[in-house]
C-alpha cells in the first residue's frame, strides 16, 4: 500500500516538472540567445522576415531595404539592412524594455549584389520588437541616404 502511495506521488512530481519545463523552454531558451549572433547560433535556420520596409526616397530611387528578422524555434529577433552602398547602419529595439543591437559594418554578398549587416539578437518571446536603420548609396558627406522603421512584430 505504502508503495502505491509513493509511486504516486513521484508520477505527480515527474509530470509536474515536465509540464513546468514545457511551459518555460521557449522563453528560456529565448533568453539565452540575447545578444547572440543569429548565424553562429543557428537560429538563422528558420527565419523569417516579420517586417521589412524599402529604404527609398519618396519613391524615386529604392537605396536600400530594412529588415526585422524573427527565429519561431528561438523566439528571437534581429535587424539586417541591404544596401547598394557601403554606408549603412540597422538597430533591432525591444518595447518592453528599450534593448538594442545594433550593426553599421558592412559585408559584401556577391550572391545578392549588394552590401549588408545584420546585428546580434534579443529575446522577443512574449514582447514586441521593431528594426530602423538608414542605407546610403553613395557613401560620404551629402550624398543621398535614407531611414526606414518596421512594424512592430
Amino acid at each position: 500500500m505504502r508503495l502505491t502511495t509513493l509511486a504516486k506521488r513521484a508520477a505527480v512530481v515527474t509530470t509536474s516538472t515536465v509540464i513546468l519545463a514545457a511551459g518555460f523552454t521557449g522563453n528560456a531558451n529565448a533568453l539565452a540567445y540575447d545578444g547572440a549572433d543569429p548565424n553562429g547560433s543557428g537560429c538563422s535556420a528558420d527565419a523569417i522576415t516579420a517586417a521589412s520596409v524599402p529604404l527609398g526616397n519618396g519613391g524615386y530611387s529604392v537605396y536600400g531595404t530594412m529588415e526585422l528578422r524573427y527565429s519561431p524555434y528561438c523566439r528571437t529577433v534581429w535587424a539586417r539592412v541591404w544596401s547598394d552602398g557601403t554606408e549603412l547602419f540597422a538597430q533591432v529595439h525591444r518595447n518592453s524594455d528599450d534593448a538594442t543591437q545594433s550593426c553599421g559594418t558592412p559585408t559584401w554578398s556577391s550572391s545578392a549584389g549588394r552590401y549588408y549587416c545584420y546585428t546580434a539578437m534579443l529575446n522577443d518571446a512574449n514582447v514586441t520588437s521593431y528594426a530602423w536603420g538608414y542605407a546610403s548609396y553613395y557613401p560620404g558627406p551629402g550624398d543621398a541616404s535614407v531611414t526606414g522603421h518596421t512594424s512592430n512584430y
